[in-house]
């Protein structure tokens, strides 16, 4: 359903080009006009260009990115790189299977309650303030080749709770090894 209102969309885009304002074909009219030699017109096809609204078109993906960047320039850059993945074996997901099923079976399962989590999670973060005042975020979600969803989220805190040295640090950061005589197994795998 999704792939024929995309393409729906994608139709009205080529055919209202004049209403997007997108008259500005002037690198191809200027090899056209210059005549280089390597340019074969024939071969052209027609130009469509994506508006910025088209989500997913490079024009989306630079105003998204630029939008980022004045974040980061305002707040004089983000203090946390947080990345957060989908658990397949989270028990909002296999609870729903079917027994023959499997996580890849039911993507649109696997994104609800990735979405859901995700939410709570930038819930934690900016109301709940679990990690202090934030500024800022912004997050972009990305699919793993299993098609899991998980996101990369970049955070600004206020200037009294952003970490300046290594306790700090220590303190939001935590890696341990499993403790090897109550988890052998799980000690091996990550060893």
């Amino acid at each position: 359903m999704w792939v024929s209102v995309d393409q729906s969309h994608l139709q009205w885009i080529e055919e209202n080009q004049t209403q997007l304002h997108t008259a500005l074909y002037w690198g191809l009219e200027d090899a056209v006009h210059h005549e280089e030699e390597d340019i074969n017109s024939d071969n052209m096809g027609h130009r469509v260009v994506l508006p910025s609204s088209y989500i997913g078109g490079p024009r989306y993906m630079n105003q998204r990115f630029q939008d980022a960047m004045a974040l980061a320039r305002h707040y004089q850059g983000f203090d946390l790189f947080i990345t957060f993945t989908c658990n397949p074996f989270w028990p909002e997901i296999t609870n729903e299977l079917l027994h023959s099923q499997s996580t890849s079976d039911r993507p649109d399962l696997s994104v609800h309650v990735f979405n859901m989590y995700k939410n709570s999670l930038i819930h934690d973060l900016t109301v709940q303030r679990i990690l202090g005042d934030t500024q800022a975020y912004v997050y972009t979600i990305e699919f793993q080749k299993r098609g899991l969803p998980h996101m990369h989220l970049l955070l600004s805190l206020s200037p009294a709770f952003r970490p300046t040295n290594a306790d700090q640090v220590d303190t939001l950061i935590s890696a341990t090894w499993p403790d090897p005589e109550k988890q052998p197994l799980l000690f091996n795998i990550i060893k």
